[in-house]
């Protein structure tokens, strides 16, 4: 009944130091990336759950799923005086997600347990960062390959997610999920 988009966004030019960062982009559904401005992406926060008023794209009606919830897991990196830097962020698109049903509760929680499960991959992919080292010479061997495992595993998950819990339709296996959520973002609190 959902579908989830994932893309990601990975600013490169770490190794070309005099040269501005060229973008690279992996969809795996149409998203527009280019001009966009922190008003229209939400960061995903502990306090702040998405609300049906978050999904403000329009339906569409030949997609069989009740809701699309876009979110990004975006990763910035760049080299500065031979030392690596990098964000990771997980932020949800309001104008790329919408619903058809936005009186169901259930079919909400669904799609915040989505968000929720691209922040515990966020916050994997900062731990594994962190593994690579910091100089850039260490970073140019590690990084795409880590950023390409991130995103494969991530992109796995919600799939596995959808097909277990029945696209939130199966309530048991959609309380395990979320409980094992909880649980992954508490254990990684520290990649917060």
């Amino acid at each position: 009944m959902f579908f989830f988009t994932l893309f990601l966004s990975l600013l490169t030019g770490l190794f070309s130091p005099a040269a501005a960062p060229a973008v690279i982009a992996t969809k795996l559904a149409p998203a527009k990336t280019e001009d966009r401005t922190n008003n229209d992406k939400l960061a995903w926060s502990p306090a702040r759950k998405l609300s049906w008023e978050d999904f403000k794209g329009n339906p569409d009606d030949q997609n069989p799923h009740h809701a699309l919830t876009a979110a990004n897991l975006a990763v910035d990196a760049k080299c500065n005086n031979n030392k690596f830097m990098y964000e990771v962020k997980c932020v949800f698109l309001p104008q790329e997600s919408w619903s058809k049903n936005k009186m169901s509760k259930k079919l909400l929680q669904h799609e915040q347990l989505h968000f929720d499960l691209t922040e515990v991959h966020a916050r994997l992919l900062r731990q594994k960062l962190v593994g690579i080292g910091t100089s850039c010479a260490s970073v140019k061997k590690g990084m795409q390959q880590e950023v390409n495992a991130a995103f494969a595993a991530w992109k796995a998950e919600q799939d596995l997610f959808d097909k277990k819990s029945n696209h939130g339709l199966d309530s048991v296996a959609q309380q395990q999920w979320a409980a094992n959520i909880e649980q992954r973002l508490q254990q990684l609190e520290a990649w917060k």
